[in-house]
């Protein structure tokens, strides 16, 4: 899926779903509090054939030219849990935009589980 296309000059610039997830993904493992991301059945059969996938518990929706980013974290203990879930998600803003000059809309943080 082709997130967004700009036309320069030289060509045009596509964007992927991949690469946001991508980069969600390490803006949310660099958020202090975080356990891990949450690991869906697509990445765990990728990682078993023996690839990394980055994009692990990160979704990645455009409707209408609009970015909607889902992340599934596991956080850890002794953590407030409403401030850091407000850090991945400016984590997130930030870092796609500041990479890909490119404006999320949604980020929607769901906490799967807190580990000690």
């Amino acid at each position: 899926m082709i997130l967004q296309n700009h036309n320069t000059n030289l060509g045009s610039i596509e964007i992927s779903s991949e690469v946001i997830e991508v980069i969600a993904s390490i803006a949310v493992e660099e958020t202090k509090g975080v356990h891990s991301l949450q690991n869906n059945f697509a990445s765990g059969n990728i990682e078993k054939i023996g690839k990394k996938f980055r994009g692990r518990g990160v979704k990645v929706e455009t409707k209408d030219d609009q970015i909607h980013i889902a992340i599934y974290v596991v956080l850890s203990t002794d953590r407030n849990v409403h401030s850091v879930a407000e850090r991945i998600q400016e984590n997130v803003k930030q870092a796609v935009n500041d990479m890909l000059e490119v404006k999320v809309n949604e980020t929607n943080v769901h906490i799967v589980n807190i580990i000690k």
